[in-house]
């Protein structure tokens, strides 16, 4: 799906990440979906993140930074099946479109983890409403990352 070329950016990234730099902790931040505004609105970004002390560390550091973010679904027992194809690895974009689209962005990034998504943190932000308003870019995620950052654990 050429409307989804963001997240093959992504899963490129997280991939090389998790298979030669060896980190503590994964993080990916875009401007994904326009599902995370349905799901969270313009104030709050979607975290997605495969373990839920980082996923409240994360959530703590929004709310200490003011851009704050709000967790959605991490099952990739329900999210896997959307990226099944019968030409290709998987498909970039979902198969059913009312299935929690936001959570199923965050998935197919994690479906780049290898190894890592099991042995590994990883949190997904997607910030696709809150990093804009009257057509002026807000500054969302900065003060996230920095809050993140001085409060690592």
């Amino acid at each position: 799906n050429t409307d989804a070329e963001g997240r093959l950016v992504l899963g490129d990234g997280v991939a090389y990440a998790a298979k030669h730099l060896n980190p503590h902790v994964i993080l990916d931040m875009a401007t994904l979906t326009g599902a995370q505004g349905i799901a969270t609105g313009k104030r709050f970004g979607a975290v997605v993140s495969n373990d839920n002390d980082l996923e409240a560390w994360t959530v703590a550091a929004g709310k200490a930074s003011g851009d704050f973010v709000h967790p959605l679904p991490y099952a990739p027992e329900f999210f896997r099946d959307e990226f099944k194809s019968k030409v290709a690895d998987m498909k970039n974009s979902v198969k059913t479109r009312t299935n929690a689209q936001v959570s199923c962005a965050g998935q197919f990034i994690a479906n780049h983890l290898g190894e890592y998504e099991t042995s590994g943190k990883w949190i997904h932000v997607d910030m696709a409403y809150p990093v804009i308003e009257d057509d002026l870019a807000t500054g969302f995620g900065v003060g996230l990352v920095q809050s993140l950052l001085a409060s690592l654990p």
